[in-house]
């Protein structure tokens, strides 16, 4: 498989591997999938897994969610063991400003108010701030997406005007970069990639797989799964194209990936001052969407339900956590002579295997988590999850899966005894939570 060339190859050095690890970042390190982070989701993380290859103490800030629940909302959601303080410092929705200036100041759980109280609880402090003080013997940050992903979105306003200045970025990417490499941790960094091919944005392909015809999308044009919905479920015949607010064109895309890359070189200059390796997200991610992973003959790609993105078309799947872990393994293990190891093929079956965002039989509807989350709650509505039989087209996965069946944990499909809901949704509430979710940043 192609993929096995991508994440199992390379040797080991061989060093003494750090004590401690601690994670900063955005929602991909807090571990969102469909639009929320909870004990569902958190432990798929690759800061996690990195964790265990380590053989390492990372205790995670558990969150408890509910059917209707959205990330950001500290109303439905909760710490499930509050008194914990958390080795996983990222918070859904940092930018890279963030990580020096958003605080943690709850000091009782009943004054959690934000995601940054709710991750960092019963800490004090901004995500570098409690690094400083916990100085563990590898920090992994990744941070940068949110800086340009809100491009994408801002799905009634894509015309690239929501990114990140370069001298913003530049100057706090520099004073965090230097304040880790100030610290006696290995630090390691990861770069952007381009928000232009994330599930989210659909082009003309795209939408003739959900809706049948492409209603005049140019080639090299994106619209958003909002309007895609729209288009699907009958609510807009159409003209909602000819809004340019609704549409990325060419010359917008070209505006987000030169600033992407103007912030993938900072990323690289910095973190080469710091004396700290970059894991290529972005090359890794462009790789995945050229040439799609082939596992039991389900192919893998950057569509929505493709399997590599959740069902939020933003956040990584397990399976894409899996693949970042392992390569992350791989650059600090080349840059500082250490032998963490690296995922085996065994671990990446049973993700893929497990993976409640994968498709496996090609019906266009994957199994999900039901009910963990309003996302997770409206797909079985909009018929792109509740699948429960997602097997029966794919044996040779079902005999793989039996094989390892007593080694999965709760996200296994055997152990899914919840039905989705079966609250009425009319079309205008479903598309207005789901407008409502998708505000990526709205809880900053």
């Amino acid at each position: 498989m192609v993929l096995m060339a991508l994440v199992f190859g390379g040797g080991m050095a061989h060093a003494q591997n750090p004590e401690g690890l601690v994670g900063l970042g955005d929602s991909i390190g807090e571990g969102v999938q469909a639009g929320d982070a909870s004990n569902r989701t958190q432990r798929a993380s690759y800061l996690n897994w990195i964790a265990m290859k380590m053989g390492v103490t990372f205790p995670l800030p558990l969150i408890g969610t509910s059917p209707f629940a959205t990330i950001g909302d500290t109303e439905q959601r909760f710490r499930l063991s509050p008194e914990i303080e958390g080795a996983n410092l990222a918070v859904s929705g940092a930018r890279t400003g963030s990580l020096l200036r958003d605080a943690a100041d709850a000091l009782t759980v009943d004054a959690i108010d934000t995601e940054t109280d709710l991750v960092l609880f019963p800490r004090q402090g901004t995500q570098i701030e409690i690094a400083e003080q916990i100085d563990p013997g590898l920090v992994i940050c990744w941070i940068g997406n949110n800086d340009a992903l809100r491009t994408a979105t801002s799905w009634d306003q894509l015309d690239a005007s929501q990114l990140t200045s370069e001298l913003d970025f530049a100057q706090d990417f520099e004073e965090l970069a230097f304040r880790l490499g100030q610290m006696d941790s290995l630090v390691a960094f990861a770069n952007i990639p381009n928000v232009s091919d994330i599930a989210f944005l659909f082009d003309n392909a795209d939408l003739i797989r959900f809706t049948g015809i492409d209603f005049g999308l140019p080639p090299g044009y994106r619209t958003s799964i909002v309007v895609m919905l729209l288009l699907r479920l009958g609510i807009d015949d159409g003209g909602i194209l000819q809004n340019a607010d609704f549409v990325l064109d060419s010359s917008e895309i070209a505006i987000v990936e030169e600033r992407i890359a103007f912030f993938n070189s900072v990323i690289a200059a910095r973190a080469a001052d710091a004396g700290a390796p970059v894991l290529d997200v972005n090359s890794i991610y462009a790789h995945l969407a050229d040439n799609p992973i082939d596992v039991f003959g389900i192919p893998l790609t950057r569509s929505f339900l493709g399997g590599l993105f959740s069902l939020d078309a933003v956040h990584p799947s397990n399976t894409s956590h899996a693949i970042i872990a392992d390569q992350m393994i791989r650059v600090v293990n080349a840059h500082y002579g250490l032998s963490i190891p690296r995922l085996s093929v065994l671990d990446f079956l049973w993700t893929v295997l497990t993976d409640p965002h994968i498709d496996k039989d090609g019906d266009m509807q994957v199994m999900g988590r039901p009910l963990a989350g309003l996302v997770e709650t409206l797909s079985p509505v909009l018929g792109f999850s509740g699948d429960f039989n997602d097997f029966d087209g794919v044996p040779a996965a079902s005999a793989s899966l039996a094989q390892i069946q007593s080694t999965a944990d709760a996200e296994q499909p055997t152990r899914r005894t919840e039905e989705p809901t079966r609250t009425r949704w009319t079309r205008k509430r479903v598309v207005d939570a789901l407008t409502t979710v998708l505000a990526e940043d709205r809880h900053q």
